[in-house]
């Protein structure tokens, strides 16, 4: 059973995506903000991460910098419902595909294994 890693600043999304997520099979551990996201994913492993990229204090480009020092082959698929402010952009520099809010969970889904599938 894959491990995600959930980062979400908005507690009903949090609670959403944590929901779905584990409805479709998945382990997964939600937290609030980037630098409980760092912490997390340093204490333990994970075989992916799904991090919002508008955030309070670190948002998902400098999150993005540190997860992939703490764990390089680990990916992430960022997610946005500011698709105007580049973070898209952004986050393709750093190798991180980025979907946009509102969510649709089967797009999702598709995503998440695909990334597991290119991960191995």
């Amino acid at each position: 059973m894959h491990k995600l890693l959930v980062v979400e600043d908005e507690k009903d999304v949090r609670e959403f995506l944590y929901d779905e997520l584990t409805d479709a099979g998945f382990r997964v551990t939600a937290v609030k903000d980037g630098v409980n996201a760092i912490v997390t994913a340093a204490e333990q492993s994970f075989d992916l991460v799904l991090l919002d990229m508008l955030m309070p204090g670190l948002d998902g480009i400098q999150t993005i910098k540190v997860l992939q020092k703490v764990a390089p082959s680990m990916p992430i698929i960022g997610l946005t419902g500011y698709v105007g402010r580049g973070y898209m952009a952004q986050a393709s520099a750093y190798g991180v595909t980025c979907l946009s809010k509102p969510l649709d969970m089967d797009s999702l889904l598709r995503e998440v294994n695909e990334a597991l599938r290119s991960a191995r």
